[in-house]
């Protein structure tokens, strides 16, 4: 009995620990991507579409930031203590994609700037 609570939980931590490690894994592996197609980029046909992939990525990231705004500007009844928690976070997850979205931009630029510098040369 004793030996089958020890197997059980360490089955159950594995468990939690692998399902967490692949979120986590997920987001790493969309970044490796992109940094890959920056990095690979070398005509200014393949700059401009990873330009415009950048740029677009980025309009989504302000678009939902906005939206988030939008809804923590929003009430929608409940405990006073909850709602507040509620828009606090939905604040700053607004705040992070526009972060993001500011790194997207910029990169973005970059790009096009440099397949208009390629195209000249």
């Amino acid at each position: 009995m004793k030996t089958t609570k020890i197997i059980a939980t360490g089955i159950l931590a594995m468990g939690l620990a692998t399902s967490n490690l692949h979120a986590i894994d997920t987001n790493e592996r969309l970044e490796l991507l992109e940094s890959a197609m920056i990095e690979q980029a070398t005509t200014p046909a393949q700059k401009s579409a990873v330009s415009e992939y950048l740029a677009n990525v980025a309009k989504e990231k302000t678009e939902l930031a906005q939206a988030l705004r939008d809804r923590a500007g929003s009430t929608r009844g409940g405990k006073a203590l909850s709602q507040m928690n509620e828009k606090k976070e939905l604040l700053r997850r607004a705040e992070a994609l526009e972060k993001e979205a500011k790194k997207y931009q910029t990169v973005s630029m970059d790009m096009r700037a440099e397949s208009m510098q390629v195209a000249h040369n």
